[in-house]
């Protein structure tokens, strides 16, 4: 027996009723919980996703995804669970399971996939971290590190309580390092199999690793270009390449063990759902033009100091200044009957007053300015707020320099940033609301994918996009007569 299996059997037979039998591998596993209370976690977690990302207002695409993985998880090992599938509304590259059998997809990942195959593929590797429990075991590993302080004092007691806590960390630290490559391939080969189980092809697990290795090349050299943070994924697949001898033999050992004699592709109808799937920004979470953050449904717009690197979250705007030297955030919060800019940026400061207080106008908008001490990780560092007041809204601008005493070097970088804040001009208006959304088309032998850059107005790396979104990157040609997706 191996070492962790040895330590597995001497925990479980200390804490039998903290251990329960895994459903894949039928061994015993280090949890700490029962699947009911799994579930009442991912219950939980499930609404803090809900509460901070949007979902994807698309009520038939979203039916589809929950058909297509509940199909999956139908033959999972774990069938018994009601499992939830969920497309999220946000351009960024990522899927991921809550423990219980809550499972996120973003739409800027569906767009990178080329058939209902692919999605299955995706929906089934997620199904497999549930039904291995990973995160449940994770979730346990983390309290086990400070079991094992205890159990190193009580069966080494020569080694004393500081030697006991070392040996605590040790565990802990094998524990949750092997929560990383071994668990996706694991994850991997679960899906593999759930899709052969299915009747799709097992090969999807491979062509989706790809595109999304792709897609991580291109990010990482657009961000470079455009002098942006790279949205780099860096959870499903993200730890082998599709050319992984392990990824491979698993996948051909889940393709044998199925046998699927006629894999069911479903490129025709894949593409027909999410014909008219938004791409990139959208107006409901704003975009992003050069310096300029524009919000379409809220009508807002602000100017970022020039070389900075802006990010648009979920719940905020964050740009950082070359090196990471300085911070600004643009967040919003919602006033009470009475409460004006200054009010709301005083209770949210926790403070009665602050420092260089201001009371101004922004583009006619009433608003208030003044600094404070706010506590952060690197310790106590001075900052800059704007609050800008429009409607029972109140938008707040904050700067906050790395270094204490290289606030002053970025305080009129803070102030002009808040005072650029402004309500949409028409014009500003028609390009916040001008999405743009995925579209498919009948190829000619007139098609390329440097005129469909052309006509969807990308910019310089248009071409690399379409032919992303194809699965035809960094080289491919297109074909007569077959169905192509570009962008509208």
């Amino acid at each position: 027996m191996n070492r962790a299996g040895l330590m597995a059997m001497i925990l479980c037979s200390l804490l039998l009723p903290g251990c329960a039998t895994n459903p894949v591998t039928g061994s015993s596993d280090l949890v700490l919980m029962s699947e009911q209370q799994e579930i009442a976690l991912g219950q939980q977690a499930n609404q803090q996703v809900l509460g901070q990302y949007q979902t994807y207002d698309d009520l038939e695409l979203q039916n589809y995804v929950q058909y297509v993985g509940r199909k999956v998880a139908e033959r999972s090992h774990r069938s018994n669970l009601n499992y939830q599938f969920t497309v999220l509304d946000s351009k960024h590259v990522n899927a991921f399971a809550l423990p219980g059998g809550f499972i996120f997809i973003t739409r800027g990942l569906m767009a990178y996939l080329n058939s209902e195959a692919e999605l299955a593929a995706v929906l089934g590797h997620e199904v497999g971290h549930v039904t291995a429990r990973h995160a449940v075991r994770q979730h346990s590993a983390t309290q086990l590190t400070g079991l094992g302080a205890a159990l190193g004092a009580a069966f080494l007691p020569g080694l004393g309580q500081a030697a006991g806590q070392q040996l605590a960390g040790a565990l802990g630290t094998a524990l949750l390092r092997g929560y990383g490559r071994d668990h996706e391939l694991e994850a991997d080969r679960l899906g593999a199999e759930y899709l052969g189980r299915t009747g799709y092809d097992p090969k999807a697990m491979l062509r989706v690793i790809g595109a999304l290795k792709n897609q991580e090349l291109y990010e990482l050299k657009a961000a470079q270009a455009e002098g942006r943070d790279a949205n780099v994924y860096h959870g499903l697949f993200s730890t082998h390449p599709d050319s992984d001898t392990r990824l491979q033999e698993v996948v051909a050992s889940a393709d044998a063990v199925t046998k699927v004699k006629q894999p069911f592709i479903g490129r025709g109808e894949y593409l027909e759902r999410t014909n008219g799937l938004v791409y990139g920004d959208s107006n409901s979470q704003g975009l992003l033009k050069g310096r300029d953050f524009y919000h379409g449904q809220l009508g807002i717009a602000l100017r970022f100091p020039a070389g900075w690197r802006v990010s648009n979250l979920p719940d905020k705007v964050v740009a950082s200044a070359p090196g990471g030297a300085a911070i600004l955030q643009l967040s919003v919060s919602r006033t009470n009957p009475g409460q004006g800019a200054r009010e709301v940026l005083l209770q949210g400061l926790g403070l009665q007053k602050m420092g260089n207080e201001q009371i101004l106008k922004v583009r006619g908008l009433p608003a208030f300015s003044g600094t404070a001490a706010v506590d952060t990780d690197a310790g106590r560092r001075p900052a800059r707020f704007t609050a800008v007041q429009l409607g029972r809204s109140v938008y707040v601008i904050a700067g906050i320099s790395r270094d204490p005493q290289g606030f002053a070097q970025y305080d009129s970088a803070f102030r002009a940033t808040g005072e650029s804040f402004r309500t949409l001009t028409p014009e500003e208006k028609a390009l916040a609301d001008n999405v743009h959304r995925i579209a498919t088309l009948r190829a000619t032998d007139q098609t390329t994918f440097a005129g469909l850059a052309r006509q969807a107005n990308l910019g310089q790396l248009g071409e690399q996009q379409i032919r992303l979104i194809n699965g035809r990157f960094p080289r491919g040609e297109i074909q007569p007569g077959e169905t192509i997706k570009t962008v509208q």
